[in-house]
């Protein structure tokens, strides 16, 4: 008998986890540093972002101040480049919901030159999607911020972003919406679960 409510709990748990298990898009912060100066050339601390088990990774370079471009290659002094991530500018888009097929943008090695929160028209920093080249997971920046200093001998400045990552492997960033297959498994897990407690409180003999 305890087995068999036992059973019932637990299958009822599995049944509403499963329910309610959606892709998750999650969200953050990066700041990375740029210096141009020695005899490596330009290069930035990588922009790595993701859910801890999958990420993207792009480093940027200044163009003047307030803009900046985005870089799938990171360019190692007396090595050859290493290949990250494709990016592609993200035109027209400023809110992460207008992202619904991160695929349809047009990938390359590095973006055009981008404009910060400051320099652009609207307001809002202009967007970048990451894709691994790996994986094919996709991830999304928002440039906030650039800010750069040009003098006789070296360069260097630092790039403020917003980045959202995908965590399902789409290029959808919009938060989904549940199926009505996700409707009926909860509640066949919450009614699981009811006659798990309707059996448990019949057996209760009264005193």
């Amino acid at each position: 008998m305890n087995f068999y409510r036992t059973f019932l709990a637990v299958a009822g748990i599995v049944l509403l986890m499963a329910s309610s298990a959606q892709a998750t898009v999650i969200s953050g912060t990066a700041t990375s540093y740029y210096f141009n100066g020695g005899a490596g050339g330009p290069s930035s601390t990588p922009i790595k972002f993701g859910d801890g088990v999958h990420s993207v990774t792009s480093h940027w370079g200044a163009t003047s101040l307030h803009h900046g471009y985005i870089d799938g290659f990171f360019y190692p002094e007396g090595d050859a480049p290493i290949h990250y991530s494709d990016v592609a500018f993200a035109v027209g888009v400023t809110d992460i919901s207008q992202i619904t097929d991160a695929s349809i943008f047009s990938f390359s090695d590095r973006t055009p030159s981008l404009c910060d929160a400051i320099c652009d028209p609207d307001g809002v920093g202009d967007f970048v999607v990451v894709r691994n080249v790996l994986d094919g997971y996709y991830g999304v920046l928002r440039i906030d911020k650039i800010d750069y200093r040009d003098s006789e001998s070296e360069e260097d400045g630092f790039l403020q972003a917003t980045w959202w990552f995908q965590t399902d492997g789409t290029g959808n960033f919009v938060s989904p919406v549940p199926e009505p297959s996700s409707y009926l498994m909860l509640g066949i897990g919450m009614l699981i679960l009811l006659g798990y407690r309707v059996r448990d409180l019949a057996l209760i003999k009264p005193v």
